[in-house]
């Protein structure tokens, strides 16, 4: 049901506060607390302030006194945590999706979304797709030495959909990875309808198309979820990500760091550097100095 302010309050200057489940071109679906859900502008003042509101804000709405677009944001509440790419707020979880084939895993990415949980508190689960088409069983063994958790899927495994929706219960959680992983696919089986298209895998490119346009909210298990845009790239420096805080997403690195010869080793190859006694997986630090050396080209103070 779609409430307009004149259904909740005759008092325009009374306030009620919702969540941002959509926001597409200006117009935001705000839903209440009693599951209902509103249209609404936000106050011209944000852009000064150089704020934009974001699928899973908290905002606080009064009453525009506009039929066709009946609420007005006045307020956004503090923020647990804020993402651009994909543009949303106040995640306590985040699904990196991984297929094991068609197309192949970025590991790369999955490394980049990994670090962007790990610095702003929201918890990661690695998920494998389409295990069925694997030709390795152990793709994932590299991420083992992290401590985050994971979880395999594929389209006939109904216990892993079971296990995802419960570590799912209770959270607002967003899917982020490479298009053409499954992403909407796992969504439509969690939600047993089809919530999003799903598209499928190129043969020429080798990488999915983007059915996803915005990020859209959907109420589970006691929480969200939220389907966003297809990952085609993402830079960690497009998240204010130093090279220094780097380590933060690497936490097999940072387990053995105060072990190093020198307290401001990058962990780059310096003499003395403790992270060959580490449990860390070849391949995870040959990415981490790739993007180490990528990071502090950009800001070379950080060196």
């Amino acid at each position: 049901m779609i409430l307009t302010g004149q259904d909740r309050f005759q008092n325009t200057e009374k306030s009620v506060r919702g969540r941002i489940i959509k926001g597409v071109g200006g117009r935001y679906t705000i839903m209440f607390p009693d599951g209902q859900v509103g249209i609404a502008s936000a106050r011209g003042l944000f852009r000064l302030e150089d704020l934009v509101p974001a699928a899973g804000d908290k905002v606080e709405c009064i009453d525009s006194g506009d039929p066709d677009v009946p609420w007005r944001i006045v307020h956004i509440l503090p923020r647990r945590n804020h993402l651009l790419r994909p543009p949303i707020a106040n995640l306590d979880g985040l699904i990196i999706t991984v297929s094991a084939a068609e197309p192949q895993p970025d590991f790369y990415l999955a490394d980049k979304l990994l670090t962007v949980c790990l610095i702003n508190q929201i918890e990661p689960l690695l998920c494998l797709t389409k295990i069925d088409l694997a030709t390795d069983t152990d793709l994932l063994a590299g991420y083992q030495p992290t401590g985050c958790s994971m979880i395999e899927t594929s389209p006939e495994d109904e216990s892993s959909l079971v296990e995802l929706k419960n570590w799912m219960t209770g959270r607002f959680v967003s899917f982020a990875g490479q298009s053409g992983v499954g992403k909407s696919t796992l969504l439509n089986r969690l939600f047993g309808q089809e919530l999003m298209p799903e598209g499928h895998v190129s043969s020429r490119i080798g990488r999915g198309r983007h059915t996803t346009r915005h990020v859209e909210l959907f109420p589970l298990n006691d929480g969200f979820v939220a389907d966003t845009p297809g990952f085609s790239s993402l830079e960690l420096a497009d998240f204010d990500i130093s090279g220094e805080q780097l380590v933060t997403g690497y936490p097999e690195i940072q387990a053995v760091a105060d072990r190093c010869r020198f307290t401001d080793c990058r962990h780059i190859g310096e003499p003395g550097c403790a992270v060959s006694t580490g449990d860390i997986h070849p391949d995870r630090l040959l990415r981490y100095r790739f993007f180490r050396n990528q990071l502090d080209s950009i800001d070379p103070h950080n060196r």
